[in-house]
């Protein structure tokens, strides 16, 4: 890491913390520095941290829970969604909280992952600035230092964080890194989001003022631990710039994933995150094109990950029968040069038995060329020789 920016980071946090008089156990950081973490040697030692971070996850998981609890902070391991409300529904009647303050209850993929708003609306829960009890985004678990990272927060958070109430943070497992040295590096790779600044963040440790509870949810994320050609996707910053130039996600949208997780990286995790029989098919929803390897920040391998998922999918089975004949006789069709120099209508013939009535019905099949690429080139090479000579 640059060494005169972190120093530089460093004061212009101490600067922040005189300011504000902040209590023992809290940081706020608002830098306008230039963004470093353009640089690409930076983004892959970064990169690297979070992937050691995930191949050690319970290592970490267990380092950062004996730093983080104590008497003010305790932390609830939720194997599920049903493990999350059952818990909150004791501290509810614990602490008698009627109401609940959530800024960010739309914006934040973890609530709407849980379906938070309408499990309060179920409870009778009212959302009110002043809730009784505030619940809060965890962006990032320190494994070194037991400390929370809150990302795109204000000086009013920073205050209500010690103002006495209970404080709930939530997040997912593979939400961690070994060190918070790359807590500034995170900030400024994740503020690519919707080419927003560098957002403010607190580092938070706890606080003697009030009670601190975390959720740390796992909701299906060890099944692509399972699978160790897969587990990068785990470190996605969900920064969604691969949303915004991948051709298939720009055509068809959000709405065939009928989930919160959308876009590139949810064509590898949303088969295992929910169910292969219902999901299966949406790591096929890629044309490997590589825009959203371009613009990933951390350069993940999201293709090759794409083309193990399909790998590991036919591997164990889980494509129907029919399926399977289908992309068995495409491979063997596209593979043979002699089939494919056969004329367009036959062609279409064939491809017209690989694709299904209603798809044909509801989208517009590019014809193929005149002549396939392999004549096409044969002509380009000779015309070009003609030309030397």
């Amino acid at each position: 890491m640059n060494n005169d920016y972190y120093t530089s980071f460093l004061d212009t946090a101490n600067k922040v913390i005189d300011n504000n008089n902040s209590p023992a156990g809290f940081c706020l950081k608002d830098l306008n520095i230039p963004l470093v973490a353009a640089d690409k040697a930076v983004r892959n030692r970064f990169k690297l941290a979070l992937f050691r971070s995930i191949e050690n996850l319970d290592e970490n998981l267990a380092r950062f829970e004996k730093l983080f609890s104590n008497k003010h902070n305790a932390v609830f391991w939720a194997t599920d969604y049903n493990d999350v409300f059952d818990n909150l529904k004791k501290l509810f009647k614990i602490h008698k909280a009627k109401s609940v303050r959530l800024p960010n209850i739309n914006s934040s993929t973890i609530f709407r992952e849980l379906g938070i708003k309408y499990f309060l609306r179920d409870n009778k829960i009212d959302l009110l600035e002043e809730g009784d009890i505030q619940f809060f985004v965890a962006d990032i678990l320190f494994a070194d230092t037991g400390s929370i990272l809150l990302l795109n927060q204000s000086n009013s958070n920073f205050s209500r964080l010690n103002n006495g109430k209970t404080n709930v943070f939530f997040t997912s497992i593979d939400r961690i890194v070994c060190n918070t040295e790359w807590a500034e590096i995170y900030q400024q790779l994740y503020s690519y989001k919707s080419g927003s600044g560098a957002q403010d963040m607190i580092i938070f440790k706890g606080s003697e003022n009030c009670n601190n509870y975390l959720f740390i949810i796992d909701n299906q994320r060890t099944n692509i631990l399972h699978h160790k050609e897969l587990r990068q996707s785990l470190t996605c910053l969900e920064c969604g710039r691969c949303n915004d130039v991948c051709p298939v996600f720009q055509t068809i949208g959000d709405e065939p994933y009928n989930n919160v997780f959308v876009g590139p990286v949810a064509n590898i995790t949303l088969p295992y995150l929910e169910t292969i029989e219902t999901y299966r098919h949406v790591a096929y929803a890629c044309t490997l094109c590589g825009r959203c390897e371009e613009v990933c920040p951390i350069n993940l391998p999201i293709r090759d990950m794409i083309i193990d998922s399909r790998q590991s999918l036919l591997a164990d089975d889980n494509i129907d029968k029919e399926d399977r004949h289908r992309l068995n006789a495409m491979r063997k069709f596209i593979s043979n040069r002699k089939k494919m120099n056969v004329s367009n209508f036959l062609k279409h013939h064939l491809l017209f038995k690989y694709i299904s009535s209603d798809y044909r019905k509801s989208h517009h099949i590019l014809p193929f060329g005149k002549e396939s690429f392999n004549k096409a080139y044969k002509k380009l090479i000779e015309n070009e020789q003609r030309n030397k000579n």
